[in-house]
C-alpha cells in the first residue's frame, strides 16, 4: 500500500481547544464520567485508599470492557468480607488460592479457562483473551510491589522523587514489571499513570516527557478528525508511535496555551472516539456528527479495522 501521511498541527491545536471546552462545559456527547470515576460507597477521591483501588484494578484492566470491569471492582470493594483485597499488606499474607477465589466472586478477575474463548463470525479474528495471564498472579505481584512502599501509593512516587519516568521504569523492568500484564505492558502502565495523575493530591514530575498510550480509540479520533490524514496501514506504519508523536508535537507547538499532558489529552480523544468516532460507519456517514464538538473537522475516506490490522485512506 502507498504511504502518504499528512500531519496538520494547527488543526490539532484547534481540536484540543474544542474538546477541552466541551469536556469542561459537559457538552461532550452524552459523556458524564469515565468508568473508574464512579467511586465505591464511602471512598474519598484522592485518598490512599482510592489510589490503591485504582492501582490494583488497573493492573488487571486488560482485554476487558471498562464499564463492566469497574462495576465489578465497586461491588467487590463494597463487600466488607472482601475489602482486604485492596489492602496489599494483607493480600500478601493470604494464600493465592483464597485471593483468586475471592477475586472471582464478583468477576473482578476472570479465570484463565473462562477467558479462553474464540470469537466467531469475524473472518481471521481470534479473541486475544487467549493471551490472558493468570489475573491472581498479577494482583499478588502488584500487592507485593505496593507493600514494599508501605501500601501507600504516594510513598511509591516519593521514593522516586515523584519522577514519572522513574515510576514507569519501575513497573516495566524486573522484578516489578510482573505487576502488570505482558500484553501491551508499557501502555497499561501509562494508562494507570493517567488515572493516578487525575486523582492524586500530590504533583508528579516530568509528565511532559511521558508518551501517549494511544490505542485503537485514540487512533480512531486522530484520523477521523483529520489531525493526521492520508493513505497508510498498520503493517507499514507504527500507528501508536505516529499518533503519540503527533500529539506531542501539537502540545509543544501550543505550550503557552495548553497546560496539560499527553495523558490528559488521551482521555479527551478516548471520549471522542468512544462516543462519536466509533459511529463513523463510512466516508459519508457518522450518526453523531450533529452532536460532535469538532464536527467541522470530520473527514471522508476509509478507516477499516480487522483485529489489529488497520487500513486508512482519508482526506480532509
Amino acid at each position: 500500500m502507498t504511504i502518504d501521511i499528512n500531519r496538520d498541527i494547527p488543526r490539532g491545536i484547534e481540536i484540543i481547544r474544542k474538546l477541552s471546552q466541551a469536556y469542561n462545559d459537559k457538552t461532550f456527547f452524552t459523556f458524564k464520567q469515565l468508568p473508574e470515576d464512579v467511586l465505591p460507597e464511602d471512598m474519598v477521591r484522592g485518598s490512599n485508599e482510592h489510589l490503591l483501588y485504582l492501582t490494583l484494578v488497573a493492573s488487571v484492566a486488560y482485554l476487558r470492557r471498562e464499564e463492566r470491569l469497574w462495576s465489578c471492582a465497586r461491588e467487590t470493594w463494597e463487600d466488607t468480607d472482601l475489602h482486604y483485597l485492596f489492602k496489599p499488606e494483607v493480600v500478601i499474607t493470604i494464600p493465592s488460592t483464597t485471593v483468586e477465589h475471592d477475586l472471582l466472586d464478583y468477576n473482578l478477575t476472570e479465570s484463565k479457562l473462562k477467558a479462553k474463548t474464540f470469537s466467531i463470525g469475524k473472518l481471521k479474528y481470534q479473541d486475544r483473551r487467549v493471551l490472558r495471564e493468570k489475573d491472581v498472579d498479577i494482583w499478588m505481584n502488584m500487592s507485593y510491589a505496593l507493600a514494599k512502599y508501605n501500601s501507600n501509593v504516594e510513598d511509591l512516587f516519593k521514593a522516586f522523587d515523584y519522577n514519572a519516568l522513574e515510576v514507569v521504569k519501575f513497573f516495566t523492568t524486573l522484578p516489578y514489571s510482573k505487576s502488570f500484564p505482558e500484553y501491551q505492558k508499557e501502555r497499561k502502565v501509562l494508562i494507570w499513570l493517567a488515572k493516578i495523575e487525575r486523582n492524586a493530591l500530590f504533583q508528579i514530575k516530568n509528565l511532559n516527557q511521558i508518551p501517549m498510550a494511544s490505542g485503537t480509540h485514540v487512533i480512531h479520533s486522530t484520523f477521523k478528525s483529520g489531525a493526521i490524514w492520508g493513505k497508510l496501514d498498520s503493517i507499514s506504519v507504527d500507528l501508536d508511535q505516529l499518533v503519540s508523536d503527533y500529539w506531542y508535537d501539537v502540545i509543544i507547538a501550543a505550550k503557552d496555551e495548553i497546560k496539560f499532558s499527553l495523558l490528559q489529552l488521551q482521555s479527551y480523544l478516548w471520549i471522542l472516539a468512544k462516543y462519536g468516532c466509533s459511529k463513523w460507519v463510512s466516508e459519508e456517514s457518522c450518526s453523531m456528527k450533529s452532536e460532535c464538538p469538532i464536527s467541522e473537522f470530520c473527514v471522508t475516506g476509509k478507516f477499516e479495522i480487522l483485529d489489529k490490522y488497520v487500513t486508512i485512506d482519508t482526506k480532509q
